[in-house]
């Protein structure tokens, strides 16, 4: 299995080296506080996926950046047990303040999502959130996802739906364009000038 571009992964890395502390404030900003509210719907509906069945078992969270959507898993599950990955060193740091975490309900491991050391159906099911926008390959990765989750097991993928409402042409037009934009400023103010512009060929959303 081919692990994702290597230039692309330095500077996803070196990024959010710098954006880790201020992630979760500009996420915030961004989605005029909704981020919370999307992440609390999409574990609803993992659990209501599930009904019928007394445990979780054994999940992976994707991408788990700061570890909110893992956490929000665990709140409303407690007998669920999370593996969070993340190709961000800087940003797993945080995760480690999670409720999940201090209450050894959730692992952290710093690993590429395109090539996982996990063994074949280990997991019961994973999730990720906002992350797809950051794979290089997306038939590499969603193979290796299927490999590491057990037949029958569920994957639930968060992200910015393109014809989710009545009003998606706006939405568009906000994530597309303004949010970027907004997200360029709001990182160069909170970093005091420290974070990176990077080009379209290599820019994704926060």
């Amino acid at each position: 299995m081919a692990t994702s571009d290597p230039k692309y992964v330095k500077i996803v890395r070196d990024d959010f080296k710098i954006l880790s502390k201020s992630y979760d404030r500009i996420n915030n900003f961004l989605s005029l506080g909704a981020d919370r509210q999307f992440r609390y719907l999409a574990v609803k509906n993992v659990i209501s996926e599930r009904i019928g069945s007394s445990r979780l078992g054994r999940w992976i969270d994707i991408g788990t950046g700061t570890g909110h959507l893992a956490n929000e898993l665990y709140r409303k599950k407690p007998d669920v047990f999370i593996v969070a990955m993340d190709i961000s060193q800087s940003m797993i740091e945080y995760a480690k303040d999670r409720e999940a975490y201090l209450e050894g309900a959730m692992n952290l491991v710093v690993t590429d999502a395109a090539k996982t050391p996990f063994r074949k159906e280990s997991f019961d099911g994973g999730m990720s959130g906002f992350v797809g926008r950051h794979f290089t390959n997306y038939p590499n990765t969603l193979n290796e996802h299927n490999r590491i989750i057990r037949p029958k097991g569920r994957l639930m993928m968060l992200e910015m739906g393109r014809n989710a409402t009545p009003i998606a042409f706006l939405i568009d037009v906000y994530v597309g364009k303004i949010m970027s934009l907004l997200g360029k400023l709001a990182a160069f103010i909170v970093t005091r000038g420290k974070a990176p512009f990077r080009s379209e060929e290599h820019t994704s959303e926060l």
